[in-house]
């Protein structure tokens, strides 16, 4: 497990460094890529809270947290499909 944390760290930092050039180059395209990986990462989140109130409390209570996941799905997909082109 020791040696997984340092390469993960590498990679984030490389990650890090590869996405702050690309936004100094493409500013518009980095702010669109940022604002669907939010809305996804919100839509996951809110999917896996979801699938956490289910098991601790039942479906009726965990539907709030279903609907949100779907609704940040779509409109994470309604953001690609708007700015694909």
């Amino acid at each position: 497990m020791m040696m997984v944390l340092p390469f993960l760290a590498a990679f984030a930092g490389v990650s890090l460094v590869c996405w702050i050039i690309y936004a100094l180059t493409h500013p518009v395209l980095a702010g669109q890529g940022v604002l669907i990986g939010a809305t996804k990462t919100a839509g996951v989140l809110a999917a896996l809270a979801a699938i956490g109130v289910w098991i601790f409390q039942g479906f009726p209570a965990s539907l709030p947290y279903f609907l949100a996941a779907a609704a940040f799905l779509f409109c994470a997909n309604r953001l690609e499909l708007r700015w694909h082109r």
